[in-house]
């Protein structure tokens, strides 16, 4: 759960400097960035998706709830700040962007797992039918 908690904090830190570049000038320093209301929720968001992917076990439905995690973080956001840059657009976008990171990874993991099983069953010779 760890693991992937730090996925999401990180892919929503990620996702958050590049939504808050945007924003701000071009010589705008990286550690600024960091000290933005976009990417703080973005990291939010990422660590409410992240908990949620490792409950659930759909990748269809991890997509969906993350968007709708986002949405809902970045409304929040929206209430609590009064931080208007169109919350609702900007919160599918970040749970979309999350939510298919972690559905790609599940789709990764799920692959690689099959694939040691059939090199597992391929050496104690299940393939031999010669």
């Amino acid at each position: 759960m760890i693991q992937k908690i730090t996925i999401g904090v990180i892919v929503g830190a990620i996702i958050g400097l590049f939504m808050t570049s945007f924003f701000l000038p071009q010589e705008t320093p990286i550690k600024e960035l960091f000290l933005t209301k976009i990417t703080a929720t973005s990291m939010v968001t990422g660590l409410f998706c992240s908990i949620y992917a490792y409950f659930s076990k759909s990748k269809l439905q991890i997509f969906i709830m993350s968007i709708v995690i986002g949405i809902a973080i970045f409304y929040i956001k929206y209430w609590v700040t009064g931080h208007h840059f169109d919350p609702g657009i900007m919160g599918a976008f970040t749970g979309a962007l999350i939510g298919g990171t972690f559905a790609v990874i599940r789709k990764l993991t799920h692959s690689f797992k099959v694939y040691r099983r059939l090199e597992t069953l391929r050496k104690r010779g299940f393939n031999n039918y010669g």
